[in-house]
């Protein structure tokens, strides 16, 4: 048993401050941008450091649970989270059931840590387990987390500044390693990809250009967190929201982004553009196309202004663009995207040949989310989540036409932004959902729709006694007026 350098400051952190479950959920926003790190290495498995704080919340708010602490909007979270749960049984079910069902029977793609070079005859095994019980905290933190911040003396508000905060923290990673990579400047290695259970991808190149990963394991990875953030900026910004450092952060992350070259970032990027007026109609503010012509105008200026100072400072830079922009228009043509489009094909294929009951969670891996999820939750399981999602969705519209802007309806816009960026990022190029600040992000958003429906429950009882006192009052005021008149 190892403990790194990342390890090292949040245990003792942690233990220090385990009272105090709002602060663990602002470490592990914190920790969740370093997922290729390590808290605790047990044999040659690492412990991902978000996993420390969000084991201290999880600890300290169900023993508050124990001693009869409830929260104010523990009816409306579980709810919103009943779908989800169900499915998580359901999945927890058939990674028991469906790799016996059909052992030997099918062949799959094995986890990374499992991998032989190709496909496998479908037999159980430890990913079975493993991924059981990460899918298992997962789900426990979404659905404590959201319970836990409807509390009313917890900020939420904070909560997602803190989020933005994080996403400048990976934006001064990718500066730093792109000046490691460019002119020497130390970088520390050990502190970042201290993970044994990650294959780090942090010496590709593009041509003449280094691919950045910053604090994880590839380039996609860091260029889906990036996604996140970018959407979740430009839409506050859009909608009016006055949040430091917001507006800056979009060519920040922007510019980070395309450090990455990652094809799955600018893939994500191009579909949110085409996604923005859908929102824009959803939301019924036709008002943003004013913000989205100042916020177009404003950032070609910026964009134009850097490229010119760069392109006159570092010529060279005008080929090495021109080949990162080969590679990516090409991408179609290179070996490892042949390789992924072969896994989710055959991932799909899994679907019929178990009669859509799918093989079980963590017994295949494919390339992107939905072949991934197809074909180890099978039918079932996606018809489940896409019941949560719209649950989710529409009750996140009408939450946030309830209120007028505040910190509520705030997160609601920021989260369901940053929430698109990922899964859209994922349905290009990412086999799962898997990190922890992922399914915290989840919670805040849950907690918030959770939150207003608090807020219009008080309202109407308000009103409610409001109207009762004033017809209380005309019953006694008739009486007086009917003594006077006598």
């Amino acid at each position: 048993m190892t403990v790194p350098m990342v390890g090292m400051i949040l245990f003792p952190l942690c233990l220090l401050l385990w009272a105090r479950p709002t602060t663990m959920l602002h470490i592990l926003l914190f920790a969740g941008v370093l997922p290729a790190a390590a808290a605790l290495i047990v044999g040659g498995l690492g412990v991902q450091p978000a996993m420390v704080p969000a084991l201290a919340f999880i600890s300290f708010v169900l023993l508050q649970w124990i001693m009869g602490v409830r929260y104010p909007g523990d009816r409306t979270v579980m709810t919103l989270c009943f779908p989800f749960i169900l499915v998580v049984m359901w999945t927890v079910v058939g990674s028991l059931i469906m790799p016996r069902l059909f052992m030997n029977q099918v062949m799959v793609w094995p986890q990374k840590g499992d991998t032989v070079g190709g496909r496998v005859l479908l037999s159980p095994n430890f990913g079975n387990i493993s991924q059981d019980i990460y899918l298992i905290i997962n789900t426990a933190l979404m659905v404590i987390s959201a319970r836990f911040l409807t509390r009313n003396d917890v900020s939420i508000e904070k909560l997602y500044r803190t989020f933005l905060l994080s996403g400048w923290g990976v934006v001064i990673i990718c500066m730093w390693q792109l000046a490691h990579r460019l002119a020497g400047v130390p970088y520390p290695d050990i502190f970042f990809y201290s993970n044994p259970g990650w294959a780090v991808l942090n010496t590709q190149m593009a041509g003449p250009v280094p691919r950045i990963n910053a604090s994880f394991s590839e380039p996609a990875a860091c260029a889906m967190f990036l996604c996140q953030i970018l959407f979740s900026c430009v839409w506050i910004v859009l909608q009016g929201y006055s949040i430091a450092g917001a507006k800056w952060l979009i060519p920040a992350s922007a510019f980070a982004l395309a450090c990455t070259t990652s094809t799955t970032g600018f893939a994500t990027v191009a579909v949110g553009l085409c996604l923005l007026p859908v929102a824009i109609m959803l939301t019924g503010a036709t008002r943003l196309m004013g913000n989205i012509l100042r916020l177009v105008v404003g950032g070609a200026a910026v964009v134009g202004c850097g490229i010119l100072v760069l392109v006159t400072a570092v010529p060279q830079v005008v080929p090495a663009a021109q080949n990162v922009y080969q590679s990516t228009t090409e991408k179609q043509q290179s070996q490892s995207y042949q390789d992924r489009s072969q896994a989710d094909s055959d991932s799909m294929a899994l679907v019929g040949e178990t009669y859509g009951l799918g093989v079980g969670w963590g017994s295949n891996r494919a390339s992107s989310l939905i072949p991934s999820l197809l074909s180890t939750i099978g039918i079932i399981g996606g018809i489940g989540l896409l019941i949560f999602d719209g649950l989710l969705l529409r009750a996140a519209m009408h939450a946030r036409r309830t209120v007028p802007p505040g910190p509520e309806r705030l997160v609601i816009d920021g989260m369901l932004s940053a929430l698109a960026g990922g899964i859209v990022a994922a349905c290009i190029s990412s086999p799962t959902l898997g990190l922890l600040n992922f399914y915290l992000l989840i919670g805040m958003l849950i907690a918030a729709i959770a939150r207003v429906d608090l807020q219009s429950r008080e309202t109407v009882v308000q009103n409610s006694v409001a109207e009762f006192q004033e017809h209380l009052a005309d019953v006694e005021e008739k009486p007086r007026l009917l003594t006077k008149m006598l």
